[in-house]
């Protein structure tokens, strides 16, 4: 599978939060800046539907993401659960993309 500049900085983006060189909050505000982006660019357009997929549920992941302890209501990720929930995406991607 291959991918244009414009996937693979985000693909770098996510890589870098799971590896921790990304804190939560750094991540979270880079990738929103992104992803938006790349949705209104016509990148979305050509994008396989399992990458598309992928970001979008990875955005849906950092919107619910709360980085204030203070402000954390029960649906909301703390960074634990931001990190989990990552990189469980990125397995299920790779699982679908790899099929």
């Amino acid at each position: 599978m291959s991918f244009n500049q414009s996937e693979l900085a985000i693909l770098t983006l996510i890589d870098s939060f799971i590896s921790g060189d990304l804190a939560a909050p750094e991540f979270e505000s880079r990738y929103s800046i992104s992803w938006r982006e790349y949705r209104d660019s016509d990148v979305p357009k050509s994008t396989d539907k399992d990458t598309q997929r992928y970001f979008d549920s990875v955005f849906s992941a950092v919107d619910s993401y709360c980085a204030d302890p203070d402000l954390l209501d029960e649906d909301d990720l703390d960074a634990q659960g931001l990190l989990d929930c990552i990189q469980s995406l990125k397995s299920s991607w790779k699982g679908s993309a790899l099929a």
